[in-house]
């Protein structure tokens, strides 16, 4: 859970209904997903949804159809390309990437030509051939154990009602009140940059989460926002003034005169960090006793490598490989996986890459894998890798031979006893052997890392560390392993604590090991890119980070910006925007 900006602000739980005052201040609580205060009036907005009738064609009227399909794509095409070119204006060429993703859509034969072929056999009206097509891709991606897979669902939702739309030749809605904040059931990707062009406040949304496209644009916009208020757009209304706080997620309708005081010196606050936060932003990221701290990358897709210079990355410290093959839906053959890696790696250099190994299994499930009652204790990771030679043996090959491009590394996911990392060590010779045959180079030295997120490993962390080049603390799973909370479930968020003893104890632990073993430690994951859990990582002689570009943007300051009476901790460490 987000630890707020302003960690003693009293908060109150969401009422269990409306009171019948509608000018009463009430606290509601939902996810912090854009850094920001907002403050202002709200602007209630009910996005169209379109629903398209069963009727049948005359076979005379198919081709008519036909082209009226092409048509109405044709129209979706050009307005996401205008879209694409306002995402490029105002955040930079690699920000377009969402919406060039439904441009493929558009265009995939999986719907096009299934829906084409819907309208001619079955003389289906395009309308409904399209909501039919697309509703069962919508379902299985609203069926998948990844919550950032259930939130892409999203997209399919707004390629669907845009072409639906452009059928009828209808146009989108882009009016919007200036200087407002935005409540609404949910937006897409686009809303949100549309609406920052016509200077809202704030969003606040009833669903969503904190990967979505709508959360990322966002962030990537400075719009502060809010998701997971359910419910909240059936109460607001005109005239109602609202508080939105995008660190923590907390919104208040009709706040007080005093409460609206004290936001109004968070903003102000917030914002004279924000002006620091640029002025710092070519330091290097080291502590006031010049002490160096490695951020690194988070990264899943190749089209987020052009960020790796934009905020200063030393490095991809975690690519996960098995997006690759969740967005596919399918497995990756060698020659696929290596088009990519080797254009990771060149990104990247002279830095390292690490590349973690397909991390399947828990909440990352491909569409044939097996079921399980409790798949995070299950059939995953490490183990999959094991029992399917065909996934471990194409990867490494692939891996190893993009290593030649630049500094590689190899990491090693849900590992859980020493046979494990002896039996990937004894394949990778194996494939290196092969490739010697071949006469494939590759760098003959590739460090081997483990993922430290089962307690066993924490415990033994000194006979891992005989097998291991470098450490890399999951602290996510960690922290769910070891206090037996599922971190996906809502219900036990408040459980979910990586500040808890037991967990700190543990990283206390390995630190120590490694670092009298000479093997590099470094920690992936949520308390990373939390501000107080980088000073605690600082603490515990854990110097080494690695950042997602959707994390939200914290600047670390003396005196942390958190309360006036904050103390001079001595440290200036600047976490750029957005890592």
């Amino acid at each position: 859970m987000p630890v707020p900006l302003f960690p003693n602000e009293p908060r109150r739980e969401r009422p269990g209904a409306p009171a019948e005052d509608t000018n009463e201040m009430m606290s509601f609580d939902g996810i912090g997903v854009a850094p920001g205060i907002a403050i202002g009036p709200v602007y209630r907005y009910a996005g169209e949804t379109y629903k398209a009738e069963a009727e049948r064609l005359e076979e005379n009227e198919v081709d008519a159809e036909l082209q009226r399909f092409e048509e109405a794509i044709i129209r979706s095409e050009r307005e996401l390309r205008k879209i694409v070119t306002v995402a490029h204006e105002k955040l930079g060429v690699s920000s377009g990437v969402i919406f060039d993703a439904q441009l493929l859509m558009l265009r995939d034969p999986s719907f096009y030509d299934v829906a084409a072929d819907l309208i001619r056999t079955q003389r289906h009206e395009a309308g409904y051939a399209v909501q039919t097509v697309l509703d069962k891709h919508r379902q299985r991606m609203e069926a998948a154990g990844s919550a950032s897979l259930r939130e892409r669902a999203a997209d399919i939702v707004d390629v669907q009602n845009r072409v639906l739309r452009n059928l009828r030749q209808g146009k989108a809605l882009s009016k919007i009140d200036r200087e407002h904040i935005v409540v609404a059931e949910n937006l897409t990707a686009a809303d949100v940059l549309l609406f920052s062009r016509r200077g809202v406040l704030g969003c606040v949304l009833d669903f969503g989460g904190p990967t979505s496209h709508v959360s990322i644009m966002a962030r990537a916009l400075g719009v502060p926002a809010a998701v997971s208020l359910h419910g909240l757009s059936e109460i607001v209304g005109a005239g109602d003034t609202l508080i939105l706080d995008g660190f923590s997620g907390v919104v208040i309708l009709n706040p007080d005169e005093e409460t609206l005081a004290r936001y109004r010196e968070k903003q102000a606050r917030y914002a004279a960090l924000s002006a620091e936060s640029e002025a710092i932003a070519a330091e290097p990221a080291e502590t006031l006793d010049g002490r160096h701290v490695q951020l690194q990358a988070n990264l899943e897709f190749r089209e987020e490598l052009p960020l790796l210079h934009e905020y200063g990355a030393e490095g991809v410290g975690l690519f996960r490989t098995e997006m690759l093959f969740l967005t596919q839906g399918q497995a990756l053959d060698e020659a696929q996986q290596y088009d990519v890696y080797r254009d990771v790696v060149r990104a990247a250099a002279p830095h390292a890459v690490t590349f973690r190994l397909i991390d399947l299994g828990g909440d990352k499930l491909l569409p044939m894998a097996h079921r399980e009652a409790n798949p995070f204790l299950g059939w995953r990771g490490v183990r999959i890798l094991l029992d399917k030679p065909h996934l471990l043996r194409p990867q490494l090959r692939a891996i190893l031979r993009a290593s030649v491009e630049g500094p590689s590394r190899i990491l090693l996911p849900m590992i859980s006893s020493i046979s494990e990392v002896q039996a990937i060590k004894a394949t990778i010779e194996e494939v290196k052997a092969e490739l010697d045959e071949e006469g494939i180079p590759y760098a003959p030295s590739i460090p081997l890392g483990i993922m430290v997120e089962v307690p066993a490993v924490a415990l033994q962390a000194d006979r891992f560390a005989a097998e291991a080049d470098f450490f890399s603390i999951g602290t996510n799973d960690l922290t769910q392993y070891t206090l037996a909370v599922d971190r996906t479930n809502t219900r036990l968020a408040r459980l979910f604590n990586p500040f808890h003893p037991a967990v700190v104890r543990q990283l206390h632990q390995v630190s120590r090991v490694a670092r009298a073993s000479g093997i590099e430690v470094s920690v992936c994951g949520e308390m990373a890119a939390n501000p107080l859990g980088a000073f605690l990582l600082l603490g515990l002689d854990i110097s080494e980070s690695i950042y997602s570009f959707q994390r939200v943007a914290v600047s670390l300051g003396v005196p942390l910006g958190l309360s006036s009476d904050a103390p001079d901790w001595g440290f200036r460490l600047q976490l750029d925007a957005n890592f």
